[in-house]
């Protein structure tokens, strides 16, 4: 596993997605409560890669080109079929730190 720090806390704002690069991934993150959770910013329908900028309520984001909806907690869909990929995440001195494993990515 390598770890990443990836921005501040206060860049994740309530409501909304935002969007890292680890080596030209990109991850969606969200708050969800005082957790943040990190997804692949990829919806698997039609690999689009604008989760972060879907509508996000109730730890639920909804892809913005043709409306499947994922729990940010399990990566699971809540209105179709797909899984997103997740990542472990945690917070040290006020920094966003994402867990990548290198042999699952």
């Amino acid at each position: 596993m390598s770890e990443h720090i990836v921005c501040s806390v206060d860049e994740v704002k309530s409501g909304r997605g935002k969007k890292v690069v680890i080596d030209g991934e990109e991850i969606a993150l969200f708050k969800v409560d005082d957790e943040i959770c990190a997804v692949s910013n990829m919806c698997p329908h039609q690999k689009f890669q604008k989760l972060h900028d879907g509508m996000f309520e109730n730890g639920v984001v909804t892809c913005p080109m043709h409306g499947w909806s994922y729990d940010v907690r399990t990566g699971i869909s809540t209105n179709a079929s797909g899984k997103l990929k997740t990542y472990t995440t945690g917070i040290k001195n006020g920094k966003i730190l994402l867990e990548i494993d290198p042999m699952n990515y």
